[in-house]
């Protein structure tokens, strides 16, 4: 599939309180759709711990965070009348932190310890978003916990927001926060680690788009560093999300 004769492009963000497990979702998600050929894929890892790319078992050294220090390095040595050319290379920058591999490619924020910063690392993230989201089929954003960049509108792009959620009662208040900051028609509520039998503790006025079981495999291989994309074709998990992705795309 490409992007000349796809008629849905997915921009997905996966959001949800820290532990849930949204990044493994995430990581599925794109296995998925790379095992159908919802190509070129983008990944964008906008954690700043960076879960994303070891779920995939990726290994980058570039990030935006990498981008945006070089970027304000070079503003300042060059001054005033060097910041207007810095702006322009922006897109250099960018390209420069993505990682592309065979029908996807990996942008990573990563994070910073430098302070006094002129602009955050949401905002170059939300800009590298504009610059390149349309060269590509799908985008998967594995956001970070909590609801700051959502705040921040780093979604603005997002035309579907998966809110994962597991038994715990902070998840479900995420799950409030979230839906108070985007549109309601967006949100699908994903049921993590779901045990057969057990009741669905869900909000008034959301439904649960799928459940994913509570997976041995899974949780051995997030345990041992082992990445996700190498989980048996007939995984369990893998499997709940594979019914997930038909709900998105008719493969």
């Amino acid at each position: 599939m490409n992007v000349t004769n796809q008629k849905f492009k997915p921009i997905i963000s996966v959001c949800g309180k820290g532990g849930v497990g949204k990044t493994a979702f995430s990581a599925l998600l794109a296995e998925v759709f790379l095992r159908e050929a919802l190509t070129p894929l983008l990944l964008v890892d906008a954690d700043p711990v960076g879960g994303l790319i070891s779920a995939i078992g990726e290994k980058t050294a570039g990030t935006l965070a990498a981008v945006k220090e070089k970027f304000i390095q070079e503003t300042r040595e060059r001054g005033k009348e060097g910041a207007a050319e810095a702006a322009e290379n922006l897109s250099y920058f960018i390209l420069k932190a993505l990682i592309e591999r065979k029908g996807y490619s990996l942008l990573a924020m990563g994070h910073t310890t430098k302070k006094g910063c002129f602009c955050s690392a949401n905002t170059l993230l939300r800009s590298a978003l504009d610059e390149i989201i349309h060269a590509y089929s799908a985008v998967i954003i594995d956001a970070e916990a909590g609801i700051e960049q959502i705040n921040r509108e780093v979604t603005h792009h997002v035309n579907q927001v998966f809110v994962v959620i597991d038994a715990s009662r902070r998840s479900l208040d995420t799950l409030k926060s979230i839906a108070d900051m985007v549109d309601p028609t967006l949100i699908s509520v994903v049921v993590n680690r779901y045990r057969e039998g057990d009741p669905l503790i869900i909000p008034d006025g959301f439904i649960p788009y799928g459940t994913i079981p509570e997976d041995e495999t899974l949780r051995q291989y997030d345990r041992q560093g082992i990445p996700l994309w190498n989980l048996p074709a007939d995984n369990a998990a893998l499997h709940a999300v594979r019914k997930i992705s038909r709900s998105i795309i008719p493969w």
